[in-house]
């Protein structure tokens, strides 16, 4: 963690900035020295909290750092940084040089202006075209499936109001998704478009592992915003559909024997119209009990509060005061 102070003659602003390092040595310390010189512009004070997520080549040689044990994934780490972060405006960006520290002004002017969580788009990529046309079709799932409308959701560069980061539990590869979940708590989002380096040194951390854990991690986070008061909604609307779907064959394959006097024995699609009836009626069931459990477990709100009225006070020139008191809800964790 590096902590240094600076004078402005603007606006105050105090910055936490969190940055995840996974074998990086290559470009670590030309990041932090352009980093720096960003921070020493747009700060008066500020912090540099580098998690070293089990890097293998000594990146931790040459920066003061938060390690881990092994590596744990960029939640983790993530989270481990926030943890540790002391102000309330945070950003996160990675140590590659393929997000450009020089830009970093560009999201904490964004979130000044009303905004709790700005996401960088990168609108021009520089990497190979597989890796644009899956980021494409990822986004474009994503904002379909969860209603929130950014074209670069897995951007790592980002800002945000620390009441964001209260409210949003990290694990797994949720990272990706907490604009996502910002934006179920009622949390306002922005965008800036920034560039996109090449990467000139080092390999992308990003494989098929990481990209069936995103699409696992996507439908849970569905289901836990939109179904997590209300679970029965999803696995009955999927049970009946199901159920649906088979009930539909076998009463065709009904009325063929019935009327047509056609033999079934020989016809595989009984078996599946069959197979699908009683798959639906599971989805049922297992929404029932996922209702119960969610009934039995309940113990947070799923409201987050900005502000309440308490009550108006007089004071001596006949002038009301209003006075409020401000909350972050409560937290998720």
């Amino acid at each position: 963690m590096i902590d240094q102070p600076h004078k402005r003659n603007s606006e105050s602003r105090s910055l936490s900035v969190v940055v995840p390092v996974l074998n990086e040595r290559s470009t670590i310390e030309d990041f932090h020295r352009r980093l720096s010189l960003v921070l020493t512009e747009i700060s008066d004070r500020y912090e540099i909290i580098f998690v070293d997520d089990g890097s293998s080549d000594g990146s931790t040689e040459v920066i003061k750092y938060i390690r881990f044990r092994r590596n744990f994934g960029k939640s983790a780490a993530l989270a481990a940084g926030f943890r540790s972060a002391r102000y309330a405006i945070i950003a996160t960006l990675d140590s590659d040089l393929q997000d450009l520290p020089e830009e970093l002004p560009l999201l904490i002017d964004k979130l000044h202006e009303g905004y709790d969580l700005v996401s960088g788009w990168r609108h021009h990529r520089s990497d190979p075209l597989t890796t644009r046309i899956g980021s494409k079709l990822y986004n474009w799932t994503t904002s379909v499936l969860t209603g929130v409308k950014l074209h670069d959701i897995n951007c790592g560069f980002k800002s945000y109001r620390r009441e964001v980061l209260d409210e949003v539990m990290i694990y797994g590869e949720r990272h990706r998704y907490i604009p996502v979940l910002a934006s179920y708590r009622g949390f306002r989002l922005g965008e800036v478009k920034i560039e996109h380096a090449a990467r000139t040194y080092g390999k992308s951390h990003y494989g098929l592992g990481k990209v069936f854990g995103g699409v696992f991690s996507l439908l849970s986070v569905i289901l836990m915003t939109r179904y997590t008061n209300r679970p029965l909604h999803f696995f009955g609307l999927v049970g009946v559909l199901l159920g649906g779907v088979g009930s539909a064959i076998d009463l065709y394959l009904i009325t063929a024997r019935v009327f047509f006097h056609q033999w079934l024995s020989n016809r595989p699609l009984l078996i599946i119209g069959t197979l699908l009836v009683i798959v639906g009626v599971q989805f049922i069931l297992f929404g029932l009990l996922a209702e119960m459990v969610a009934f039995s477990y309940r113990r947070e709100s799923d409201y987050s509060i900005i502000e309440t009225s308490e009550d108006r006070v007089e004071v001596p020139d006949n002038k009301a005061e209003l006075r409020v008191q401000v909350g972050r809800g409560d937290s998720v964790r």
